[in-house]
């Protein structure tokens, strides 16, 4: 992959006691954050720097996230984040990578409290989006009024963008009972359509490999 570098976001961790000072820096190849909450982090590098950084989330410490275009912002994750471990191995490297995700306790319930977080705002991937409110809030819902819908939110100011690394994520605040409003004024001013016989809905399939690498451009 060409000028994969440039599109990877490097985190910073700094820490300073009566005796040492401590200065860390990670890879980062996906990132979503809202105001200073952290939501979700792909990083990478080797054993120490990815323990030492893994242990400053679990420990609720903050870091720096910095951009490939040199800009710098502060993040922090809150309680409770979930850590995912996993190592990678590459071809010319003697010792395998450390990778690490993390998410936050917002995102791990994701689609509850009036918030659904989306992979990407696009709309070329409203159909991914649509799918993933329809799954996490229970709606009864069909793959076409993926644009309908998605547009009168966004109309309506209820999603919000969010800050993102390999990804254009968003938030939509929106309950599932202000969904179903939604829906039944779409249909009242005909932007959607019941379908025509009763049975089950098909929906698209959507690759997580694609869906990862969808983005060719640095957030």
């Amino acid at each position: 992959m060409q000028n994969a570098h440039l599109r990877l976001a490097r985190l910073e961790y700094a820490r300073s006691t009566v005796k040492t000072h401590t200065h860390i820096s990670v890879h980062v190849s996906h990132f979503i954050g809202e105001d200073e909450q952290a939501h979700l982090l792909s990083f990478f590098g080797n054993d120490a720097e990815v323990g030492a950084v893994t242990a400053a989330i679990q420990e609720n410490h903050r870091f720096d996230l910095v951009r490939s275009d040199g800009k710098k912002q502060r993040f922090g994750f809150g309680q409770e984040a979930s850590i995912y471990k996993a190592n990678l191995t590459l071809k010319q490297q003697k010792r395998s990578i450390r990778h690490v995700v993390a998410i936050s306790s917002l995102l791990h319930a994701n689609g509850s409290a009036g918030k659904t977080f989306l992979w990407d705002d696009e709309v070329a991937w409203d159909t991914l989006s649509w799918a993933s409110m329809v799954s996490l809030q229970g709606l009864p819902a069909s793959p076409s009024w993926a644009g309908p819908i998605l547009r009168k939110l966004r109309d309506d100011g209820k999603i919000k963008p969010l800050f993102g690394v390999g990804c254009f994520p968003a938030a939509v605040e929106a309950t599932r009972y202000d969904l179903m409003e939604t829906i039944g004024q779409a249909r009242k001013e005909s932007l959607i359509d019941f379908p025509e016989t009763n049975g089950p809905i098909f929906w698209p399939p959507f690759e997580l490999k694609a869906i990862l690498g969808q983005v060719s451009r640095a957030a």
